[in-house]
């Protein structure tokens, strides 16, 4: 009886806190994405890393797709921590421009990481991980991803559930 009741608290603490963030701290979505023109400080680090090397072979790679690839891929790196989704971001610096939010309690780690035990286990568990990875695969083509990243609320939250699930039962 107690057993489920806490439980039920901490599905409760997982499952309301992101959406209480977005309430407390309301996102202004924009659907702009990375491909918007290169800005004064992104041209200049890029002709000074072009200047390091002058080897033709870095003038081939090195581009200007470059600028828009290292916007991709910083995006996706951000999506891909999970120091976004438990600590947001701390004890990273401040950004300007980005709002990194609380969205699950730092102690849900545990419950991922008992998913993550649970699901590599069963492979019918494998389309949430899909999912997720899809998500943050298109998600990272936006400029801002702060709001956007909701979607990523429902199978995150899914597998955290799934693992306060696994470890109650575990303890049997």
């Amino acid at each position: 009886m107690w057993k489920k009741i806490i439980l039920g608290i901490i599905l409760v603490a997982i499952l309301i806190s992101w959406p209480i963030s977005l309430i407390k701290k309301p996102t202004q979505i924009k659907l702009e994405t990375i491909f918007y023109p290169i800005t004064e400080s992104e041209k200049i680090d890029f002709e000074k890393k072009l200047a390091l090397d002058t080897s033709k072979l870095k003038r081939f790679f090195y581009n200007k797709t470059t600028i828009y690839k290292d916007r991709y891929f910083k995006n996706f790196l951000v999506l891909m921590d999970l120091n976004n989704y438990f600590f947001a971001m701390h004890p990273r610096e401040d950004v300007t421009g980005v709002d990194y939010r609380f969205k699950y309690p730092f102690w849900a780690i545990i419950f991922l990481i008992s998913a993550i035990g649970t699901t590599v286990k069963n492979k019918k568990y494998l389309k949430i991980w899909l999912i997720i990875l899809v998500e943050i695969l298109i998600l990272s083509f936006f400029k801002k991803v702060d709001g956007l990243d909701f979607i990523l609320f429902i199978p995150i939250s899914y597998l955290l559930s799934l693992g306060a699930i696994n470890l109650f039962r575990w303890r049997k």
